[in-house]
């Protein structure tokens, strides 16, 4: 007998031949129509579409349309003009620097090497180191006497709005009076950035002319943080040679000190009187 008819004798023998399953009568389901979700988001259009249960008409008959709020011209100007404001007030970027950490780190800086708390500062923009030193430790342990010079007058009269009782000067800082005289003339950063009207000075000459016209309204020395060229980045800043600017100042003024250590991109020029 071959293998395949004695398995099937013995699955007949034990009843393990397998029965066929029972027949299951199923009813038909009707599906239910479904909303398309464009409908969903939309107010419902009339008439509403027969397919659509009565519960869901009744819920769409209930929806108000939303009503949308234009705001006038008026009232676009007047939030604009708040915009403007706020930024031009607090933003960092309006006084050249690229947020406020460093901004403050600029004036740090400079002021560590100032021995007195007199200060002139150059290119004051809003006046912003007054605030520094009137709220940054260990500065406003001190009493500082700050008067800031800048040639924007906007930037001027938004400082005297700001700070309270502060002295802001608008003017050109090659024309300024003989008298105005501090114990120490700074800089912070105002010669990386061209803001006059100048187009025959080069950035260099200008740069000394700067530094010149702050040793004439100082009587303890000028400290100036500068953008540097050793690192070749396209920054968008008028970049100086330390090297160049050093020997220059020691031709001119005789006692100098440069320091590059506050960073790659920026040195520090304090020249003595």
């Amino acid at each position: 007998m071959k293998i395949r008819e004695k398995l099937n004798q013995l699955k007949t023998t034990f009843g393990l031949e397998p029965k066929p399953l029972p027949e299951v009568k199923t009813k038909p389901i009707k599906k239910k129509e479904v909303v398309p979700p464009d409908l969903l988001s939309k107010n419902m259009p009339e008439p509403v579409p027969d397919y659509v249960e009565d519960e869901v008409k009744d819920t769409y008959t209930d929806i108000k349309p939303m009503e949308e709020i234009v705001p006038s011209d008026e009232e676009k100007e007047d939030m604009q003009s708040e915009v403007d404001a706020g930024y031009m007030q607090y933003s960092s970027e309006v006084v050249g620097f690229e947020n406020r950490e460093l901004q403050w780190n600029a004036y740090r800086t400079i002021l560590s090497y100032a021995d007195s708390n007199d200060i002139l500062d150059f290119g004051c923009g809003r006046g912003d180191m007054w605030s520094f030193v009137q709220t940054e430790a260990p500065f406003n342990k001190e009493e500082y006497t700050y008067t800031g010079v800048d040639l924007n007058d906007q930037m001027i009269k938004l400082g005297q709005e700001i700070h309270e009782g502060i002295n802001l000067i608008s003017s050109d800082w090659f024309n300024l009076p003989e008298e105005q005289v501090a114990d120490w003339a700074v800089n912070a950063g105002s010669c990386n950035l061209r803001y006059d009207a100048d187009t025959v000075t080069s950035d260099e000459e200008y740069t000394k002319n700067t530094i010149t016209a702050m040793y004439d309204h100082c009587t303890k020395g000028v400290i100036l943080l500068l953008a540097s060229s050793l690192i070749d980045i396209e920054d968008g800043l008028v970049n100086h040679n330390p090297g160049s600017i050093f020997n220059w100042a020691q031709r001119e003024f005789g006692n100098v000190a440069l320091d590059h250590s506050v960073g790659d991109d920026v040195f520090c020029l304090i020249i003595y009187k």
